[in-house]
């Protein structure tokens, strides 16, 4: 039997949707605004999800079940222990909460840890038994594969790298976490600096306030300005270490990068050089055979559709459809 699931990719600045088929053919796709307002509630949030839901039934277009992609650390009966940015979801079981509004039951996964699961069964960590797989957003997300399998955690936060501290010694700094520095924000915040830009930062996503966003960045970086083309270097080394730090405690064949900006090649190739600088610039990079092997750097294959794959199959492995 076939099976078609509506799902959900919650990001921070909008709920992307569409009809995922159990062999991930993606159909009616689309998006809805995410409640980001500092006087935004849970029942706004739920209201977004219950819109789409009643447009589909509306159009007559059929599905078997509720996915759900989003930020934080998800509790296996759909409770958010911590909602990332969307500080309105910690503590809610959204699993309850979005079937009382539209009588569907939703199976709900950590955004990363969906876009680990798309990239591992049918993507770019195929056959990878140590793997991760980083997503530049509003925050770092992170997927780790361990012996083949999405490592979760028991209380679901193995590879929440939004949190990680790169330099122990700013442990106690507001902007030392990954998710101010190798995400999407991030390089907003890098770009804004190297041209002395001004802007206004919080740890609240929806208090920040940048004059330009990656679009914007990747246009003057192909229009040949240097201080950005500089940036997104540093950028690309900066997420290089970290993927040295994580290959010394998981031992990486292979690290796959997502997020809207992984959709361009030069930032790709960034991450890739910096990688290899990473290694090159450690102090044990004298040792031969080296101590800790470099793992091979790609894009996801599925880009910004792999949170709704991986969702999709998620789905299809708690309901037991598969």
């Amino acid at each position: 039997m076939a099976y078609n699931i509506l799902t959900f990719d919650v990001g921070g600045s909008a709920i992307k949707y569409a009809l995922c088929s159990d062999d991930a053919q993606l159909s009616y796709k689309g998006q809805v605004p995410t409640p980001q307002e500092v006087d935004s509630t849970i029942e706004d949030f739920i209201g977004q999800i219950s819109s789409v839901v009643d447009s589909f039934k509306e159009r007559n277009i059929a599905f078997d079940g509720i996915a759900i992609s989003m930020p934080g650390c998800i509790e296996d009966n759909g409770t958010m222990r911590t909602g990332g940015a969307l500080v309105y979801n910690f503590g809610q079981n959204i699993a309850d909460l979005v079937e009382k509004a539209t009588s569907y039951r939703p199976a709900i996964i950590n955004d990363a840890k969906a876009a680990a699961a798309a990239e591992l069964g049918i993507g770019s960590l195929q056959n990878v038994s140590m793997g991760a797989v980083l997503i530049l957003g509003t925050g770092l997300g992170g997927g780790i594969i361990v012996n083949g399998q999405v490592l979760n955690g028991p209380q679901g936060s193995a590879g929440e790298l939004s949190a990680f501290v790169m330099n122990c010694r700013d442990f106690e700094q507001d902007r030392a976490c990954c998710a101010q520095i190798i995400s999407a924000t991030g390089l907003v915040l890098r770009v804004c600096e190297a041209l002395d830009l001004d802007y206004v930062f919080s740890p609240h996503a929806y208090e920040r306030q940048f004059p330009l966003d990656g679009k914007k960045i990747f246009e003057l970086y192909h229009q040949g300005n240097e201080k950005v083309i500089a940036a997104v270097e540093d950028f690309g080394y900066e997420t290089g270490k970290l993927i040295y730090n994580l290959s010394v405690v998981l031992n990486l064949e292979k690290v796959a990068i997502g997020g809207g900006i992984s959709a361009q090649d030069c930032l790709i190739e960034a991450i890739v050089r910096g990688t290899k600088k990473a290694w090159q610039s450690n102090p044990l990079r004298s040792l031969d055979p080296p101590l800790v092997v470099m793992p091979e750097v790609c894009v996801c294959q599925f880009h910004n559709d792999a949170n709704i794959i991986g969702a999709m199959y998620h789905y299809l492995k708690v309901n037991k459809l598969k």
